[in-house]
Formats: structure tokens, C-alpha cells, sequence
């Protein structure tokens, strides 16, 4: 009896996994990877929208990975040119056999230098400096880092101290790990802190060499990298095997991947393996669309002013347009949206009204729910205050014709004076042109040509009647 119930089961099992693969085959997306990893999740960093999860909310422990949201603490709250005295507690708590950079009680570095050494060598010694340099105490900073862990939403998470190393009371998981690296890519330095191959700590004054630091994050950091992979974190245990956090943009599209305890008897890197899958899944299945403002109608509300007592009225909006992740043949038909508005409305309450977004037909690894996104008030203009606007009195007919004839008129009298001026200046310019046409075509005028004077040499003189008499040279 046990054996054809087990064997029904099994058939039915076929069955199903069998429609799924046929409804991705005829959505055109490709079916969603296996997964070495226990846990893992794939999601937009942009929306926080989860494409893909295996056991999202269990807890596992999380290794180094932990120092992502050590650094988050420390880009919120430190100054990277701050100076941290490194403590004989902070150094004395970390195991030789783990990772270090043999810092020294009493020795000086930047908070940024100890920021590169946890995040690029995965340094236990510099997560217990920054540690103590913003709290004071190991202790005192995980109580911090619980409290962050709070106001981002993870609930299935649980820190004892800020690098990572096994603590049965140290734990989070997959998808709390995507809330916590989406939080701190919001910071620009992030990029550089979690994506830098190589960097160098310079002699301090306790170490007279020069710390030579490596990243081997290797989604990003070999010459065979993921493309678009631009910055990460590993981490390993053996009470958490392998973890591995990669971030990859591919056409305009960021995605956080997060693999928790990906290890199988025999295969080697397989949280890279895992890795590399997962991405060029949402990659290859998904693209950007979005939901318009006018996809959701205005929602009218009214409440009671606390003030005076009066009704307030108004409607609840989308003001903003909503990014969205959807694999291939679906398209925003395929998403709902819900509102959910308080049942008790006031001032304060108004704004906690928001709109779910989900997905009807969706992968059974992907999760239904895109996000949710607030709803904007906008308040309804008083009926007082439209009865104290003045109230325009209708404009005769005639008077109307007339103002558009006289406008009319005035515009032919100015246009009659810019054809008049254009036909002068267009005469004045012939006119010259016509002159110059006379000129350049006429003979050119004829010299005169000189006189000659003949000088005649002649005599001048009185004859015997007193008269003047001229005698010529001949004559002589």
C-alpha cells in the first residue's frame, strides 16, 4: 500500500514539473537552474523584486559574507579618514588560523584602510577594529548590527560579532542577505570597497612594510570573469560551507545573486558555478518594464481634520512610476496591483496607504510579489475657497469680434509695413545694382590730347609815329 501511494505521488510530481517546464517553453523562458546551494535568491537591485529563491527564509549561517553589513554600519555612521587605534581586545579575539592582517595592539590605520582589509582580504582583525572604533565593544556593535538588520526587514537574522567567524547564535538568511547588500549598494563607495582586485596599506607606525591586499572574489577579480560582475563578497566555514555574494549589471539591469552552503561531495567551485547560472538566468529571461502612473485610477477618500473637526477629501495616487523584472511573454497585463488603505483614516494614517504589486502566473521559484510602493494624498480644493475665487462675467459676443478684428487689423497694418520695408530695401538694391551695370558697360572716356604753344621769337618797338611795332625775325 505505502509503495503505490509513494508511487503516485511520484507520478504526480512528474506531472507537475512537467507543466511547468511546458508553460516556460511556451512563455519562451528557460526553465530556472539547479542549484548546488541550499539557499540562494536572485534579485533586482534597483526594486528589491526577488526573480529567483530556494529556501529564501531559512536560517544558515552566513560566514564573511557578515562584513557586508559591517561595512554598511561603517559607511553610515564612520569617516574614512578617521584614525582607529587598534585595540589588544580586537586583535586577541581573532583565531591565528583565520584571515587576518596581523594589525598589532596600539597600531594606527584610516578607517577606510580597515574598510579595504575587511572587504578586499576578508580581514577577521580589521571587522573587530571597525568594530570597536564605532561602538566600543564587539558586543556593543552587534546589538548594532541587530538593530540595522530590524529597520531593513530581515527577520530571519541574528549577528554576535562583525566578521563572520561560527557562532550557533550568528545566523541569517538568503533573502535577508539580499536586503542587506541592496542597502548598502546605495552607497557609492560600496562599489569600490566590495569591487577592488588588489590594494595596499602603507607602513603604519607599528609595521614598517606594506600590506599587499588580494580579492579573491573570483566572479570578478580573474581574467575569466562574469561579465558585468563589478563587486562581491565571499565567505567559508565549515559550519557554513561556501557563501558567495555577487553583483552583475548587464544593459541597464543590476542584479544581487546569493548563494548560502553551496558545496557538493566532489565539485569544486560550486558556488561559482551556482553563481554564474543564476545570473545568466535573470539575465537571459528578464527585462525591464513599467507601470505607468495611470495604471492605477485615483482612490477617493475623505477623514475627519483633527484640527476642526471639517472633512477632508481627496484621492490617493501613484506619483511615481514603478520599475518591474518580467521574463519573457509576460507583459504588465500579467501584473495586479492591490491597494491597501487603513480603515481608520486620518492625518498620519493617510500616508501608510500603499499599492501591492504582483504577478498572476509567475516560475515557481520566483516570487509573486514585486514590492510595495506608497500611495501619495492629494488633498481636494475646498468648496470656501472656490466660492471666494471671483467668478469672470461673460464677454459679449461683439465685443470678442471686435477685440479679433482690431488684433487683425493691426497685424495686416504690420505686416503691410515689413513687405513695404523689405520692397524698398529690395528696390534701393537693384537700383545700385542697376547704376553699377551702367557704369562697368559704358566706353571709357577719351583724353584730350595736349596743345602745343609755338613760341615765335619776335621784336617790339616804336616807329617813327610812336607807335608799337612787333618786327619778325625774318625781318630783322
Amino acid at each position: 500500500m505505502g509503495k503505490r501511494v509513494l508511487g503516485l505521488l511520484a507520478a504526480l510530481l512528474l506531472v507537475f514539473g512537467m507543466e511547468i517546464v511546458a508553460v516556460a517553453e511556451e512563455n519562451g523562458a528557460e526553465s530556472p537552474p539547479s542549484l548546488y546551494a541550499q539557499a540562494a535568491i536572485l534579485l533586482d537591485a534597483d526594486t528589491g523584486q526577488v526573480i529567483y529563491q530556494k529556501n529564501p527564509h531559512q536560517k544558515m549561517y552566513p560566514a564573511s559574507i557578515t562584513k557586508i553589513m559591517t561595512c554598511l554600519i561603517a559607511m553610515e555612521e564612520g569617516d574614512p579618514t578617521d584614525v582607529v587605534t587598534v585595540t589588544d581586545e580586537g586583535v586577541l579575539a581573532i583565531p591565528r588560523n583565520t584571515t587576518h592582517i596581523a594589525l598589532t595592539g596600539g597600531e594606527q590605520l584610516t578607517l577606510e584602510q580597515l574598510e579595504y582589509a575587511m572587504m578586499v582580504q576578508s580581514a577577521n582583525d580589521a571587522a573587530n577594529a571597525i568594530a570597536i572604533h564605532l561602538a566600543g565593544s564587539v558586543e556593543a556593535f552587534a546589538q548594532r548590527m541587530n538593530q540595522e538588520a530590524a529597520q531593513l526587514g530581515a527577520k530571519d537574522t541574528h549577528f554576535t560579532n562583525p566578521h563572520g567567524l561560527p557562532d550557533p547564535a550568528h545566523y541569517t538568511s538568503a533573502y535577508d542577505m539580499g536586503l542587506i547588500t541592496r542597502a548598502a549598494l546605495s552607497y557609492p563607495e560600496f562599489r569600490s570597497l566590495a569591487g577592488t582586485q588588489s590594494y595596499e596599506i602603507p607602513p603604519t607606525n607599528l609595521q614598517k612594510g606594506t600590506r599587499y591586499l588580494a580579492n579573491n572574489q573570483y566572479m570578478f577579480t580573474l581574467n575569466d570573469t562574469y561579465p558585468g560582475a563589478f563587486a562581491g563578497k565571499t565567505g567559508w566555514t565549515e559550519e557554513a560551507g561556501h557563501t558567495l555574494v555577487t553583483i552583475a549589471e548587464q544593459n541597464g539591469i543590476t542584479l544581487i545573486c546569493i548563494v548560502l552552503h553551496s558545496d557538493a561531495a566532489g565539485v569544486l567551485d560550486c558556488q561559482y558555478k551556482d553563481s554564474t547560472a543564476l545570473l545568466d538566468y535573470g539575465f537571459k529571461n528578464f527585462s525591464r518594464s513599467t507601470i505607468q502612473t495611470s495604471d492605477l485610477a485615483p482612490i477617493p477618500i475623505s477623514f475627519s481634520d483633527e484640527n476642526g473637526g471639517q472633512t477632508v477629501e481627496g484621492t490617493l495616487q501613484l506619483t511615481q512610476e514603478i520599475p518591474l523584472l518580467l521574463s519573457q511573454g509576460m507583459t504588465t497585463a500579467d501584473v495586479k496591483l492591490i491597494t491597501q488603505v487603513p480603515d481608520q483614516l486620518d492625518q498620519e494614517a493617510v500616508h501608510q496607504a500603499y499599492v501591492q504589486v504582483q504577478l498572476q502566473d509567475t516560475m515557481g521559484s520566483m516570487d509573486t510579489l514585486v514590492g510595495t510602493f506608497p500611495l501619495t494624498f492629494q488633498a481636494a480644493q475646498p468648496a470656501a475657497a472656490l466660492a471666494e475665487q471671483p467668478v469672470e462675467a461673460e464677454t459679449p459676443l461683439w465685443m470678442t469680434l471686435l477685440k479679433w478684428i482690431a488684433i487683425f487689423l493691426v497685424l495686416l497694418i504690420i505686416g503691410v509695413l515689413i513687405l513695404r520695408q523689405i520692397l524698398l530695401v529690395r528696390y534701393r538694391k537693384r537700383k545700385r545694382l542697376m547704376a553699377r551695370r551702367r557704369i562697368l558697360s559704358a566706353p571709357p572716356p577719351q583724353r584730350p590730347r595736349p596743345k602745343v604753344e609755338q613760341v615765335i621769337d619776335v621784336t617790339v618797338q616804336k616807329n617813327s609815329r610812336n607807335k608799337i611795332q612787333v618786327i619778325p625775325p625774318k625781318e630783322r
